[in-house]
Parts: structure tokens; C-alpha cells; sequence
């Protein structure tokens, strides 16, 4: 029997909360001080690395299934955002070395490659088993396992939809930093969901036990500058089309209690951020 674990604010600290919403008999509660949501109870560390590595959590934390499939259509959405992103990087036309961390199915990575000069290094890190060994059937660069401080330097690093699943977001990006050059720089997505007044206006599964953690536009930006970013650029995407609608429609008739939303009328947006290293001058490969 899993037993949880009560716990404080990841990003200030506070042991006030408030519940916001409850999904597969956890709670999300809401930070009074600094309204970052977060799961409260959690399960222990253990068992989270047990889910993340395995792609399962155990039938008293949710059952859960998230090894998830390989999405196709996401290499050709990373392909056109980072391209966007870093434009300036892609037209100096010089070999680039570049480490997602949390690869999943490789599709950044895919996308990534598609961009960089020849000569360029581009890997990824994916702690679930069985999606790093899918990668690597592809071709793709994708080594199994979390980011280890020994890692070799890299100019660029990238996590996609990793920061719901981190305990301690402070601790990761001291691993994060440990391998950039001076002036490095990293690129980020993650959701706005903290910054939703209400449950009801999130068009979608909170996904916990898995997500632990959900922050705002203020979260993300402090916890990088306070770690010795700069913030480069921060850009929004909606995700409550009519393709999202479409989705819901397919997962009711499979039996999943979705709730049908009127297009466009969410406030919840992803977040695709680039930050550098304060004080570095990895920019100046660019112009």
C-alpha cells in the first residue's frame, strides 16, 4: 500500500492551500500565498520514479497508464515552433548541440534534426523505458535515463511537458545548468494552468498522479530567472480548437468523462519559452 505524502508549496513554501479540483481521488490544491497548483497529497518520490521509468503507476495511485503512443504530427509542430523560436540560431548555419531531456517518443528531437546544420549534436534523455527504446528503433538519438550533471556541455537544452512531472523544479534546473556552456540556453513548454480562476475552464484530464505539479506565466519565468536565466522570448498557443474539440468528442464515445467545451473560450494556453544563461554570450554565435 502506497502511503502519501503531505507536502509544502514547491515555489514558495507555504503549507497554506486551498482544494481547486480533485481527479482520480487525488487533490490539486492552490497556493494562498503564490496560487501555484500542485498535487497535496502526493505519492512518495519512490513511487514516482517507479511510474516514470516503468510508464505505470500502481493501482492505489491512480492506475495510471502514461507510456502514451508516438505522435507523428508533433515533429512537424516542433519543426515550425522551434524553427520560429530560434530563428536566429538556424540562420547563422552553425553545427548547433542541443539535449532534450524528457525525449518521450523522440519527436523533438526528430524536429530538432530536421533544423541543425550538418555537424551538428543532437540527442535526447527519456527515463521511460519503453519510449526511449521506441526512439532508438527510429533511429533517433535517445538514450534512456534522467539527466546526470556529468553529462557532456551542450549549447541548447530543451524540456517539453516535463514540468508537471518534476518534484522540485529548483533542483532540476541546477541539473539543467550543470551542463550548458556559459551562455546557454534552454527552451520550455509547459501550460498556464495556474493562472485558470476555476477547474472548469482547463479544456482537458489533469492527468494526476502522473502531473504533480501546474504552474502560471509567474512560476515559470521566477523559477528560470531565479536560477540565472534570462527570458529570451515567451510565446502562447491555444489548444481549445476544433481539433481539441473533435478529441473530446472521440474519448466520451470511448467512455472518458470528458467534458464538452465551446471552442475558443478557454484561457488556458501552452507556454513555449527560451531563456539564457545570464551573463553568457552564446548569442553572439548567431549574428
Amino acid at each position: 500500500m502506497i502511503e502519501l505524502e503531505w507536502i509544502d508549496c514547491p515555489y514558495c513554501g507555504s503549507a497554506s492551500s486551498e482544494i481547486w479540483a480533485q481527479e482520480r481521488g487525488f487533490n490539486v490544491v492552490r497556493c494562498t500565498p503564490c496560487s501555484l497548483l500542485f498535487v497535496n497529497p502526493r505519492i512518495p518520490l519512490e513511487a514516482i520514479d517507479s511510474a516514470v521509468r516503468s510508464g505505470a503507476h500502481a493501482s492505489e495511485a491512480g492506475g495510471l497508464q502514461v507510456s502514451s503512443r508516438r505522435v507523428f504530427k508533433k515533429v512537424d509542430y516542433y519543426e515550425k515552433a522551434i524553427g520560429q523560436v530560434f530563428h536566429d540560431v538556424w540562420a547563422s548555419r552553425r553545427p548547433v548541440s542541443w539535449l532534450d531531456v524528457g525525449a518521450g517518443y523522440g519527436e523533438l528531437v526528430e524536429a530538432v534534426a530536421r533544423l541543425a546544420p550538418a555537424g551538428s549534436s543532437i540527442e535526447g534523455l527519456e527515463p521511460m523505458r519503453p519510449k526511449a527504446e521506441a526512439a532508438q528503433m527510429r533511429g533517433l538519438r535517445v538514450t534512456e535515463g534522467y539527466l546526470q550533471r556529468t553529462h557532456s556541455k551542450v549549447e541548447i537544452a530543451s524540456f517539453v511537458d516535463v514540468f508537471s512531472h518534476i518534484p522540485d523544479f529548483r533542483l532540476f534546473l541546477d541539473d539543467v545548468k550543470a551542463v550548458l556552456v556559459p551562455g546557454g540556453e534552454v527552451f520550455m513548454e509547459t501550460g498556464n494552468l495556474a493562472d485558470l480562476r476555476s477547474r472548469s475552464e482547463f479544456p482537458g484530464e489533469l492527468g494526476v498522479p502522473d502531473h504533480l505539479v501546474f504552474a502560471g506565466v509567474s512560476h515559470v519565468t521566477g523559477y528560470l530567472e531565479q536560477a540565472g536565466f534570462s527570458i529570451v522570448s515567451l510565446t502562447t498557443e491555444r489548444i481549445d480548437g476544433l481539433v481539441n474539440l473533435a478529441k473530446t468528442l472521440v474519448k466520451r464515445v470511448l467512455g472518458r468523462p470528458e467534458r464538452i467545451r465551446v471552442p475558443y473560450t478557454s484561457k488556458y494556453r501552452q507556454l513555449l519559452i527560451r531563456a539564457r544563461l545570464t551573463g553568457g554570450a552564446l548569442a553572439a554565435r548567431a549574428v
